[in-house]
């Protein structure tokens, strides 16, 4: 499999990936498509990567995969949603997700482990994101 840094180095590589193609704020199939994209890059440089992370190639592309995938959903939701409530472009939202993706990749190859809180960072912001969306369908369905 690998060691704990090496598979968490890896994480933190695909999350940032995916942080980056979540920057664009998609939403609905071209979200999609964006997932698959960072999902495919992610892929590729986790087996590249897996050599000198000391990770076997297969284990490394699935944790750079997941991060990836995870991690553009997440950002992209976060982009897309700001972008409608300010009726405006994303640039500048998407510009401060695209240095937090290379903050995190500082701590994923400075502090390998740390990227441990990230991942409950983007759990967290999913999960609280998904249970508000929830309540305001469910307040939107008692006025009909």
């Amino acid at each position: 499999m690998g060691s704990f840094s090496g598979i968490c180095l890896e994480l933190g590589v695909g999350i940032a990936i995916g942080m980056l193609a979540g920057a664009t704020g998609t939403h609905g199939s071209a979200r999609g498509r964006m997932t698959i994209l960072a999902g495919v890059i992610a892929l590729a440089i986790g087996f590249l990567l897996a050599g000198s992370a000391d990770v076997s190639s297969p284990a490394g592309a699935f944790f750079c995969l997941l991060g990836a995938v995870v991690a553009c959903l997440v950002a992209s939701d976060v982009v897309s949603s700001a972008g409608r409530r300010e009726g405006s472009g994303v640039g500048a939202l998407g510009f401060l997700v695209s240095l937090v993706a290379l903050v995190v990749v500082a701590i994923a190859i400075l502090v390998s482990p740390a990227v441990l809180l990230v991942v409950a960072a983007l759990a967290w912001l999913g999960i609280s994101r998904r249970r508000r969306a929830q309540r305001k369908h469910a307040g939107l369905r008692v006025l009909r």
